[in-house]
């Protein structure tokens, strides 16, 4: 997918503009915007050998994977202060260049993942004028794979034994950077995705 999303408010963060006499001021991409995206599955059902026993050992097995690959999310850059005096926060006001080098180490991307130094708190009286989620988060991939047997128990009844392995390789998808330039560590990522989980499970079909 190769997509774009703009709205003045999204579910996630509701309509908080730093003005509510001006709408349009939070036009800006949404929460949900995410410009690439791509989803892959697939199934393969293991060949049953010829032998009876080999048969009933390793036949009927089903193998099955979805890959994963996704753009980051964008978020806003807040000044952490009501500068307008209106009881709304404001958004920081750029001074400089936000982005730093992408070939970083992800220490190095953790402890500051774009350039606080490229913003200011505004004065009082004034607006920030960085739009609504202004840049955009890292990105994430993983790999879901599962592993199925269906036995027939009897006639019109089933068992099947599932092995089922989330972000099987354990990728470590990191969560958008603290954005509040009002704070003591801004840039700083804090949060991640889920690690990988597994589960074992049957399910029984008549």
């Amino acid at each position: 997918t190769l997509g774009k999303a703009k709205d003045n408010a999204s579910n996630d963060d509701g309509f908080s503009p730093q003005d509510p006499l001006d709408p349009n001021d939070t036009w800006g991409l949404a929460d949900s915007d995410q410009r690439h995206r791509l989803v892959t599955s697939f199934v393969w059902e293991l060949p049953s050998p010829e032998s009876r026993w080999a048969k009933a050992l390793l036949g009927g097995w089903q193998f099955n994977g979805i890959t994963k690959l996704s753009a980051g999310t964008p978020f806003t850059i807040s000044s952490g202060r009501d500068t307008l005096l209106n009881f709304q926060t404001a958004r920081a006001k750029l001074i400089g260049d936000p982005n730093l080098p992408t070939n970083r180490s992800r220490g190095e991307l953790v402890q500051m993942y774009f350039n606080p130094a490229a913003f200011q708190i505004p004065a009082d009286g004034t607006a920030g004028d960085t739009p609504r989620n202004f840049l955009i988060g890292p990105g994430s991939k993983s790999v879901d794979l599962s592993l199925f047997r269906t036995f027939a128990v009897r006639e019109g009844l089933r068992l099947q034994f599932r092995a089922e392995a989330f972000n099987a390789f354990n990728f470590v998808n990191l969560g958008n950077p603290r954005s509040n330039i009002g704070t003591s560590d801004p840039g700083r990522i804090t949060t991640a995705g889920d690690a990988r989980v597994m589960q074992f499970g049957l399910r029984m079909t008549f």
